[in-house]
């Protein structure tokens, strides 16, 4: 019998994404106000974007990784005007 992999997310996974965001909040909020980052903006993008397009996240995750999209959004904007 040939098993296949289960559709749902693991719980494993949902702990690892709650950790993931939460490592990101604390980061990238630092980062958008620093004068000289450590990372660009883009790869911050790129960490939320993968999580956004590879996980099924719940709603409050879906939250927080909105919310940080728009925060750097917003921080890339204001790195433009300058």
């Amino acid at each position: 019998m040939k098993r296949t992999p289960p559709s749902n997310t693991s719980a494993y996974e949902l702990l690892k994404t709650d950790a993931e965001l939460a490592h990101l909040r604390i980061l990238v909020d630092s980062e958008v106000h620093n004068v000289s980052p450590v990372f660009p903006l883009s790869y911050w993008r790129s960490r939320v974007v993968h999580i956004l397009e590879t996980r099924h996240l719940f709603p409050a995750q879906l939250a927080i990784a909105s919310a940080l999209m728009d925060l750097i959004e917003c921080a890339d904007g204001v790195d433009r005007l300058h």
